[in-house]
């Protein structure tokens, strides 16, 4: 059996938590929602499975319920959550630059870089920009604030999605699935 020190094992978990795009990623409203919709479709079924009190039928189905509604949620914020965000992004944007020319000019500033960053083919050049615009989102404060407006708009447009367009759109798409996997026979009353 080889012993090896605690140190070299920790070596590749270090590089990872400290990578930059590790932390950019964690910092991401739509990368952290994301995660935490994949890890609830995974885990939550199967905690409910995993209930020795409940029968079985109603285990079956409440985590199939579940399974699917999250995957639905997931599949619903990734698939609206740019559009939304950017048109959110726009309106805050509009109504602080029309109140303030100097919230304007911190608007603009940010808005020109992530451009330049965006149209930039060279794959090395767009690394520098990155860079950059990564320091300088970090040292001037004349970025902090185009990146709080982003992040604003990020988070309104999570919770416009997964708090009132979700459970309203689940409701019509989930019952008949439901109805349809459990085989029931629908009601003459309806």
């Amino acid at each position: 059996m080889k012993i090896t020190p605690v140190q070299k094992a920790l070596i590749s978990t270090r590089k990872i938590i400290t990578n930059p795009k590790a932390a950019e990623f964690a910092k991401n409203t739509v990368c952290a929602m994301a995660v935490e919709t994949t890890l609830k479709a995974s885990f939550r079924p199967a905690f409910i499975y995993c209930d020795k009190h409940a029968n079985k039928q109603s285990k079956k189905y409440a985590a199939t319920k579940e399974f699917l509604y999250q995957t639905f949620c997931l599949g619903l914020y990734l698939s609206l959550i740019n559009p939304v965000k950017d048109r959110v992004y726009k309106t805050i944007s509009k109504k602080l630059a029309a109140k303030n020319p100097e919230d304007k000019r911190k608007l603009d500033l940010y808005d020109s870089f992530r451009t330049k960053i965006e149209q930039t083919k060279d794959k090395a050049a767009k690394t520098r920009l990155q860079k950059r615009f990564t320091h300088l989102l970090h040292t001037n404060k004349d970025y902090h604030f185009g990146k709080g407006v982003k992040e604003l708009s990020s988070i309104l447009s999570t919770v416009f999605i997964l708090a009132i367009c979700a459970p309203i759109t689940s409701q019509l798409v989930l019952h008949p699935v439901m109805d349809l996997i459990f085989k029931k026979k629908p009601d003459k009353n309806q």
